[in-house]
């Protein structure tokens, strides 16, 4: 396709001259001879560039100039006229013209001009194309889940991205802090700007001073040259403080002077740098316990803790463990070059009646490994970790994880033989004479092992939860699942 041009000029000899000579070059001309006429095929063709004389009968071509740069900054103009005042020149380049064409013009000149208004304004928008791209792969959309956990969380990052408040983001282990902190960041106003992640137990004790408030050259043994810390580094964006209560407390002191004042001090500098800068902590630890056993300063706390949010369990986001391994298999499978689509029904259901203690990153690497190992088209129970696989087939048999109740679980296949069946005389013999009608689907042991665990328990969820070895949420989902309920 040839590049598309917008000519707008109230001479229509001038037009005819222009859409000709843009013609041979290759150039797809459209025009307009009004303000108003300029903007309505704007609208409607989307052009690459713009051609624009500034002496048009109903509006100056500087407003037109203007509503242009404001409502698409990606189309370059470059400015025709017969003017010569250099001042009218700085003042259409500041309005956001590209290039200025003096009447009369030398063809070449003006064809030179248009071409390299196309080509940058192509590579302005694949630029724009490229930022959504990232903004969607970090922003709430990288965030996978329809549980209402999951909603309500990204309600309250919503609600954090919109204010510059300080958040501190609570959690286990793998839940995805860092995943929240970033789509936060992304969802603000300081995207443009550095996202700095720093993880506060992770750094040596010698080095992380250093690294979080930087140092002058020669302010110790090894500083050869000056370096900035990373409140500096994420001037204007933002800093995330991951496992903050790991942090020493003469350091909790300088942070807490940051929070306060917004400027920081480098080591071996007397010097005070002002920074602005969106703080995110961070921390799988109870903080106001550390703050009662004396190893988190109390303001810094409250300096932390102006918008907390806590992050659910993955065994407490109901639904959301399938969609997520299901994300986790297309990437793994196109990253390792494994031709495998999706999961079995079983691998499925042994994932969902999982309890996760590690979470989401338990659930990805447990996916990564099943690719690996997997050389079917779907990933099978027999490509997941043993205590997994074995879980859920002790749940399939009726063996119960820890022998709660497990001596009270009967046996419903010789369950379901009546007088006189083959099943019956088994027990005596022996040998197992039932038939294959015999055999009872899966799901309907399932419902009754939950069952029964129920109605000993006293359909005390959390410990029939607890006795099956199953997470609590994966009990309701199953009690919704087969309608069971007291005295039913």
């Amino acid at each position: 396709m040839h590049p598309r041009v917008l000519l707008i000029d109230d001479d229509p000899n001038l037009i005819r001259l222009v859409e000709h000579q843009l013609g041979l070059a290759n150039f797809d001309v459209s025009s307009a001879t009004t303000g108003a006429e300029a903007l309505r095929n704007f609208e409607s063709e989307s052009p690459d560039a713009i051609v624009l004389d500034l002496q048009l009968p109903d509006m100056p071509g500087k407003e037109l100039l203007r509503r242009f740069h404001v409502e698409a900054p990606q189309a370059p103009v470059v400015v025709l006229t017969a003017q010569t005042d250099l001042d009218q020149v700085v003042e259409c380049m500041r309005l956001g013209a590209l290039d200025y064409v003096q009447k009369p013009f030398d063809e070449t000149r003006l064809i030179t001009s248009v071409r390299n208004a196309c080509k940058q304004g192509a590579l302005l928008s694949r630029l724009e194309k490229l930022t959504q791209e990232l903004r969607q792969g970090e922003g709430f959309d990288s965030i996978l889940g329809r549980s209402a956990a999951t909603r309500r969380s990204i309600e309250l990052f919503g609600r954090a991205a919109q204010s510059g408040v300080t958040v501190l983001l609570q959690g286990g282990s793998g839940t995805g802090k860092e995943v929240a902190a970033r789509a936060i960041h992304a969802e603000s106003s300081r995207r443009s700007a550095a996202f700095v992640p720093i993880n506060c137990g992770a750094i040596p004790e010698g080095l992380i001073e250093a690294e979080l408030f930087g140092h002058e050259k020669g302010a110790y043994t090894g500083a050869d040259t000056a370096r900035a810390g990373c409140f500096e580094r994420a001037e204007g964006g933002t800093i995330f403080l991951d496992e903050i209560g790991e942090l020493r407390i003469d350091l909790q002191v300088r942070l807490l002077r940051v929070l306060q004042e917004r400027v920081v001090q480098r080591i071996g500098s007397a010097r005070l740098q002002p920074v602005d800068v969106r703080v995110i902590a961070a921390t799988n630890t109870n903080l106001k316990a550390a703050v009662a056993a004396g190893t988190l300063r109390e303001d810094l706390y409250y300096r932390l803790a102006v918008f907390p949010i806590e992050l659910p369990a993955l065994k407490d986001r109901e639904g959301d463990i399938t969609l997520l391994a299901e994300s986790f298999v297309q990437r793994f499978a196109a990253q390792h070059g494994k031709p495998i689509e999706g999961l079995s029904k079983e691998a499925r259901s042994a994932l969902e009646s999982y309890d996760w203690p590690g979470n989401v990153r338990e659930l990805e690497n447990v996916l990564e490994r099943a690719i690996i190992l997997e050389d079917g088209g779907q990933v099978s129970v027999t490509s997941l970790p043993e205590d997994i696989a074995q879980g859920y087939a002790s749940a399939m048999s009726g063996v119960v994880p820890g022998g709660g109740c497990a001596d009270r679980v009967p046996d419903f296949t010789r369950a379901t033989a009546g007088p006189g069946r083959p099943g019956a005389g088994a027990r005596g013999s022996g040998k197992s004479e039932l038939r294959p009608e015999d055999i009872v689907p899966l799901a309907e042991l399932e419902k009754r092992i939950i069952r029964q665990a129920l109605e000993i328990t006293g359909w005390n969820v959390q410990e029939t939860a607890s006795r099956l070895g199953l997470g609590r949420a994966t009990v309701y989902r199953k009690m919704d699942r087969f309608g069971l309920k007291p005295n039913r």
